[in-house]
Order: C-alpha cells, then structure tokens, then sequence
C-alpha cells in the first residue's frame, strides 16, 4: 500500500521548540499497539496521524512528528513548533464594511466586537473571494497545544474503548496521567477528568511515586532510570533514515536477546510465521524493561505433538519455544521475557516452570482422551456443531466440500481419486470436538492431520486435512500438496457461498466471520499452487454455479446477484494481494482483469507475463509492449466512443476504398488466425509480439484515414475492422489501452 503522506506545514527552526505530550494509562492489549504507533503505514486512527490532523486543523506550524510508546504509556514529540499561531479571519466585503463616506457599518461594528477588538485594529485586504475586513490573530501556541490534547486523544481510535470517570470520555484503557511541556514550560491540559502534571511514573516494578520531570530533555534522559525502554512509533520526518517507517529499536535489540540466549545448539522457531511476530511484537509492548531468561520443562512431554507445546507457550504463556539449530525438533527449553531483572531470577524461573508443567501435563490429558478413537469415530458429533444458525451444521458442509473437489480436480487436471477427496473431506473437520482443538482452536486442522497420522489414514490424507487451513494469514505459507490445496480451495469457496448467500457479507471495515481472510487465502492458493500444479482453467462461475445449488434452499440471495458479487469480492481482493507491495502494478491489474476474472490464476499468469515485458528492456520486450498497447489505445479509444452503435459482426472488405486501410485490413486478415491459435494455447508472449507488429499499418491508418466517414456503411465497417483489432487481445488477455507506458 502506497505510505500516505500527510500534509504538514513546515516551520522555519528560529523560535521553534518542541512539544512532548506523554499519555499514562491502564496496560493497553499488545495487538493494539502496532496500529497506535502506525508500524506498517500511516492510517487515519494512529497517533501520529491523530496529532498532524489536530495540529493541522488549530493551524499549528511545525516540523515533524515522532511517536513512541509501551503498553502503559504512549509518548508523542512534535518537532519545530513555532511559538505563535497566527490566522487569519474574514469578515464581510468591504463593499459592506464601510459606507459611501467610508465609515464603519453595522456590519463592520459587529465582526470588530465578535472578534474583541475594535474596528480600526481590523485589516483590510484582497482575499481569495475579494477585497474583505481582516483580522489579523496571534495566539501563544501553548494555548492552542492545550486545547488540541484532547482533540490528539480522542483521534486514537481502538478495537473497543470504555468509559471510567463521569466526564465520559472514551479511550481503549483508562487514563491516569497526562504530562505535557513546551520546551522547558509545562502545559496545563485535560482529559475527561484527568489533568497534566509535570510528572510522569516509572515502572511498576518500582515504588509508584510520581517522578518529576523540568524539560522534554529531562523526561527522555529520566527514562533509562524509570527502568523504561520506548519502542519507537511512526515519524513523518522526510529526513528520517528509514522515512516514515519506525525503525523498532526495541523490537530488534530483544529479538537478538533471544537469539542468543536460544544457545549454541538452539535456535528460535520460524521467525516469519504470524504467530512468532504476534509474540514478538507482544512481549516487546508489555514489557517496558524487557530482560530473556532461559528455562526448561521435563523432555517427557517431548512425545506430544511440538505444535501443542509451542502453541501452548506462545498463546497461554507467552514464552518462545526453542528447536534443534538444524532440525526442527523441539528442545526441552524455553524463553520468557520478564519485566526487568528479577532479584531472584531462580525463583521466577520456578514459578514458571510449574505453570508450563500444569499447561503440559492437561494437554498430554487431551492427547491421550482424544486419541482413544479414531477421527472416523467423532464425525457424527459434527452434526451438533452449529456452522452459523443460518447455515446449518459443520457435518452438512462434508459432502459439499467432496463434490467440490471433485470439479476443482476436474477442471485442473489433476489426478486425483474421487475417494482421496471423499475421505479428505469427510475427516477434515472432526478435530473440531476434540479437547485439544477445543483447548487450542489455532491448532485446528493440524491437530486433525496428526490424529489422521496417528490412525494410520493415508499420508496424502493426513497432510491434506493439517494443510487446508493455510494460509491463515497474508503471510502463511499456502498448502504444498494438491489434495491439500483443492480442499483449501473447496472449504473457502463453500464458506464464501454460505455467508454471502444469506446475505453476511462484510460491510466497510466490518468483517465478523473473516470473509476478506477467507477470500485472501482463496486466492493465494490459486497464484501460488504446489509444485507441478497448475489452477489455470478452474473457472469459477462453474465452481459458484456448483456451490451455489450444494447450498439448496438454504441460500436466500439471488443466485445471478450472488455470484456477482463473490466474483467482485474475489477480484477486490486479487487486486489488493497485488498492489499492496507492487502499487505501480495497479493499471496492469486493471488491464489484466478487464479480459476477464473469471479464471484468476489464468490471469496471475497474464500479470506476470505483462510485468516481463514492462520491466525488461534489454531485449526489446518493453517496446513490443508499448507498440502493442498504442495499437490497443487508438483502436480501443475510437471503438469506446461509439460504445452501442451497431456494428456489422464482419467487416465487409469490398466496402474499404482507401489504400492505407486496405493495407490494414490485409495486414489484419493474414494476422488474426495466427494470433487467434496464439491465444487458444495461452502463448500469450507471442500473441503480444504478434499484435504489436500491426502498430505501423495502424499508426499509418490513423494518421491519413478519417474512421467517421459521412458513409455511413463505410465507417460501420472502418469501426468493426477497429472493433476487431482491438477486441482481439482486450478480452482474452489483457485490456493494454488502459496502460501509461
């Protein structure tokens, strides 16, 4: 996604100080703080972009903001802050001001006393709306910064936010003390009933006796006494090393911590997974002195699956788990991030070590319950397991998801046994009643491909029902196998006409049952396939028209209705995967979807074939497409102007007259079978380096040929010969008119 730049209005460095707002507060939930500190781009609810707008907005002139915070305290400085706010406010036109004689009107009388002053302090001046009565403020900008605190706290928006006092203001914890200085001054400011004071509060490991603090100098050097480490939030200094992006200081120095205290034979889990950055980023927030100390657990509970162990100290303890250095193998050891450095670190350390050996011990318990009858045993228990009260049961979804493997494996070409996909997807949700899935839902789908394992079920089978959820989240690997990826593939698409056809489809930012998810992983599966598959070719108004009548009288929206909109869904979604890290991709996107949607990793293929041409120069490729993109531009932009008209389905050749576009007919004539098997097979490369060799006939034809002849049958006919040309690529391939090469 492209960094949003807000704009600030620069201050010259004379008079300039800075202003530090730090906000106190109840422990705020670690998953809010990335969006608060706008870590992965600047949006309208962060605290950096809450303080630009209010600033903007009080006509406050400054350089620059940076952000900074833990889980108790969320720190703004805005840099370069002049002294004075001087605006400007208009009046009435001095045609009303003033009289014949030039005296002040009642006009004139009444803006002077709204504004306190007298009319002859008032300007007068040429404004954008003409000649007006002025006047011309300046405030002390410590004023303005008072008054714009709560304006800058209330733009922080949350997930859920919760009143504490009468005033009735609303944050995502309470607030418990504000401090706020202008250069060395103090500012005296509010939230609800909370006022500032020149003094802030250390760690709570610490006596909790307020610290006073003379200067913004003074807070930022108390700190390492506060025993309190800030992790570094957006800046919108243009000048910053890593422009807006914070470059989480704090973040990275514990990541190294852990590294090393993983060991010389060690080593930390999938650093790239969701989960291990869930936990990074929530022990580098809660901990405002973040110290590793390394503990161990009995090897004895090695025999339960790692995924069990590691889940368990990610989600319930919050502690690393640590493998083998060269394998994936668990060792009997893990990390915990403490709150400073204990007096006793052996007895934390114990403390620990019995809650992980309760934590093991009831998840052993689970195992051994669970594992006492096979999966085939618990599928009748998922005819009580509610899908959504307006979509049945989980049990109902079995032999939907089989028929929709079925036609995915079809369409692809796969091999793929009809009882491979029976089986799959009749297993794949019976860990849903085990205790352990009930314990750990995230494990869901793992859990059930290592009882498959564990009940001697093919490995094809096993690995398929652990693989289908994936990916879980934007960065997730997708399954590696095919039978994994076609009931990924079917479980979505199922999910997706489920909610969409009872009318839950997400709404704004609104998305309950996570549907964008389902759609993001949908999509993933088909541009990113295992190895030697292919999803070019799985349509999918074949696939909705198929899910759609699975679904029976069940579905209440229309079905025409229904698959148009999962089909936007799908392609809004397909744009977003693209563009978020490529936004210069965005018109190659529009010109690969306008040819067509319905088969998206078909299109994957056509993107990344135009990305080729566009980015290689070296051989030619480039110019191959701008010569077939001006093709596709001036014959696409005649023929949209005429959108309508009635065309002849053939061009009539006796009817063309002048030589140049005789030549272009011939030249098309010997051109489109070539170009129509060229497209059949998808050689796609070729079928564009045939098209651009039209360019000179075209240019040619455009330059001398007028298309809208007062013969009404020969420029029908110049319109279907440009209708023909133009179509050609623009709904097989790629739209290329709508590219700015």
């Amino acid at each position: 996604m492209a960094k949003k730049k807000t704009k600030t209005v620069r201050a010259e460095p004379v008079e300039a100080q800075d202003f530090l707002l730090e906000i106190g507060c109840e422990e705020l939930p670690a998953d809010y703080m990335p969006n608060v500190l706008e870590w992965n781009h600047p949006q309208p609810d962060g605290l950096a972009t809450a303080a630009i707008r209010a600033l903007t907005e009080a006509k406050v002139v400054f350089n620059h903001v940076e952000t900074q915070g833990t889980a108790r305290r969320l720190v703004l400085k805005v840099l370069g802050v002049q002294p004075v706010v001087r605006e400007e406010v208009e009046g009435p036109p001095l045609s009303v001001a003033f009289d014949a004689e030039g005296k002040p009107t009642r006009a004139a009388d009444a803006f002077a006393q709204k504004s306190g002053v007298k009319v002859a302090q008032l300007k007068k001046k040429e404004t954008a709306r003409g000649p007006r009565l002025v006047l011309e403020r300046e405030t002390p900008v410590q004023k303005v910064l008072t008054e714009a605190v709560p304006a800058i706290i209330g733009g922080i928006s949350f997930p859920k936010t919760m009143r504490w006092d009468s005033s009735g203001v609303r944050f995502a914890r309470p607030v418990r003390w504000l401090l706020a200085f202008y250069g060395t001054k103090p500012l005296s400011c509010s939230y609800g009933l909370v006022r500032s004071a020149p003094e802030t509060y250390p760690n709570r490991r610490l006596p909790q006796k307020p610290k006073k603090i003379s200067s913004i100098k003074d807070y930022f050097s108390g700190l390492p006494g506060f025993k309190v480490q800030l992790e570094s939030g957006l800046s919108d200094d243009p000048e910053h090393a890593k422009g807006f992006l914070p470059v989480k200081e704090k973040r990275n120095k514990l990541l190294q911590q852990l590294k090393t205290a993983a060991g010389v034979g060690g080593r930390l889990p999938d650093e790239t997974t969701e989960e291990f950055q869930w936990l990074l980023d929530t022990v580098t927030f809660l901990a405002e002195e973040p110290v590793v100390a390394a503990g161990s657990f009995r090897p004895e509970y090695l025999e339960l699956p790692p995924e069990v162990l590691q889940t368990s100290m990610a989600k319930h303890l919050k502690l690393f788990s640590v493998r083998e250095r060269e394998s994936d193998k668990l060792l009997p050891k893990f990390l915990a991030v403490l709150e400073g450095k204990p007096e006793n670190p052996a007895v934390v350390m114990a403390n620990v070590d019995r809650i992980i050996e309760a934590r093991f011990t009831d998840a052993r318990f689970f195992y051994k319950e669970d594992t006492k009858t096979p999966l085939q045993a618990k599928i009748p228990q998922l005819g009580k397991v509610s899908f959504h009260e307006k979509l049945g049961t989980v049990g109902e979804r079995t032999h939907r998801l089989a028929a929709l493997m079925r036609s995915i494996a079809h369409q692809a070409g796969l091999r793929i046994e009809g009882s491979d996909c029976e089986r799959a997807a009749g297993l794949c949700k019976a860990d849903l009643v085990t205790q352990m899935v009930r314990e750990f839902p995230s494990l869901q789908g793992v859990i059930g491909g290592k009882y498959a394992e564990a009940d001697g079920e093919p490995a094809e089978i096993a690995r398929a029902i652990a693989e289908h959820y994936q990916p879980r989240a934007a960065k997730d690997p997708v399954p590696a196998t095919s039978l994994g990826a076609v009931l990924g593939l079917a479980d979505r698409v199922d999910t997706l006409t489920g909610y969409f056809g009872v009318g839950l489809k997400p709404t704004g930012s609104a998305d309950p049952y996570g549907l964008r998810r389902q759609a993001l992983g949908l999509v993933r599966i088909l541009i990113e396939p295992p190895k030697l598959v292919s999803f070019v070719g799985l349509s999918f108004d074949t696939l909705f028209d198929l899910s759609i009548k699975s679904w029976g009288a069940r579905i209440t929206v229309e079905p025409k209705t229904l698959k148009r909109e999962i089909r936007a869904f799908l392609r809004e979604r397909f744009e977003w995967l693209v563009t978020r890290e490529h936004p210069a991709d965005r018109e190659l996107v529009s010109a690969v979807l306008a040819a067509g949607d319905d088969d998206l990793a078909d299109a994957w293929e056509r993107l990344s074939l135009l990305r080729k041409f566009r980015d290689d120069t070296r051989d030619g490729r480039r110019k191959i497409l701008e010569q077939a993109a001006k093709v596709a531009e001036r014959t696409g932009r005649i023929v949209q102007s005429v959108k309508g008209m009635d065309l002849p389905a053939l061009v009539d050749a006796a009817v063309l007259k002048d030589p140049l576009e005789r030549d272009l007919w011939q030249a098309w004539s010997r051109l489109a079978p070539r170009l129509k098997e060229q497209l059949a097979q998808r050689d796609y490369e070729e079928a564009t380096r045939s098209y651009s060799t039209l360019y000179p006939v075209v240019h040619a034809f455009f330059e001398k040929v007028f298309v809208m002849d007062e013969d009404m049958n020969l420029r029908r006919n110049r319109l279907a010969l440009m209708k023909e040309i133009y179509q050609s690529l623009s709904v097989t391939f790629a739209d290329l008119s709508r590219l700015a090469l």
